[in-house]
């Protein structure tokens, strides 16, 4: 995740005022810093990888796993433990979309000798125990792409219905707002993607089929857009938290 600055965001509209500004002045930094690095040469290739998280909660007694909602928490805490007291701290946490989500990273970048592929394996085991650490006892750090149950009713602990009115930042009928991150960058790019296409976003997957699946695979909705945007033979969903609520190595 890039730098996330306190503030106050913009609306859509007040953004689009700036849109043009924007993009010229970022041509205009590119080539003010290609011609100031363009002659240099022989530097060591430095790199490192991401990680992103998801946090999870196990309810043994009636089988249930559910995406927990205390990233923000988790978060504040490795960053008071780790880089705000030592700069040298050898893992960085950054939030993420989810609120069920954090990021981790090495703190600092790796070199380009051979021996630093040695350091990469011990240092996302440092990682995960980082985060761990801070859990309790039924509560886990999972590295999965996408959680199974994923806008399925009460996926998240604490478990939130979605709301899907105009106020809220998706107004999707499966993804709760409360499953967002509570920093202001997140909501407001949820916002605004909804705003500048003029409607929800609609995602259409198709269906795995097996021996029990009906043909056709058809879903019914209380909502007549989600009636009309839902395709036979595929899985219907409509926020961007489908996408940017997953989780990957990069």
């Amino acid at each position: 995740m890039g730098l996330l600055s306190q503030g106050s965001p913009l609306s859509w509209e007040e953004t689009k005022k700036y849109g043009d500004h924007v993009r010229q002045h970022g041509i205009i930094q590119f080539l003010h810093i290609y011609h100031k690095v363009k002659e240099r040469q022989k530097d060591v290739l430095k790199w490192g990888d991401e990680i992103e998280y998801m946090l999870v909660s196990f309810d043994h007694v009636n089988k249930k796993a559910n995406l927990l909602l205390k990233g923000n928490e988790i978060f504040d805490t490795l960053q008071g433990r780790g880089e705000k007291i030592n700069p040298n701290h050898p893992t960085l946490w950054r939030p993420e979309y989810g609120r069920y989500m954090i990021e981790g990273t090495p703190g600092q970048p790796y070199g380009g000798t051979m021996s630093e592929f040695n350091t990469v394996e011990d240092n996302m085991r440092k990682r995960r125990q980082e985060a761990s650490s801070l859990l309790s006892e039924n509560e886990s750090v999972c590295t999965v792409t996408s959680f199974p149950r994923l806008g399925c009713p009460g996926f998240t602990f604490p478990e939130f219905s979605p709301t899907p009115v105009e106020e809220g930042a998706s107004r999707s009928l499966f993804f709760p707002d409360q499953a967002i991150n509570t920093h202001p960058r997140f909501s407001t790019v949820t916002r605004h993607i909804r705003q500048r296409r003029g409607e929800k976003v609609s995602i259409n997957v198709p269906i795995f089929r097996d021996q029990n699946t009906p043909s056709p695979f058809i879903e019914r909705f209380t909502n007549d857009s989600a009636n009309d945007e839902s395709q036979p033979d595929h899985i219907y969903m409509d926020s961007v938290g489908f996408g940017m609520g997953n989780c990957c190595l990069q």
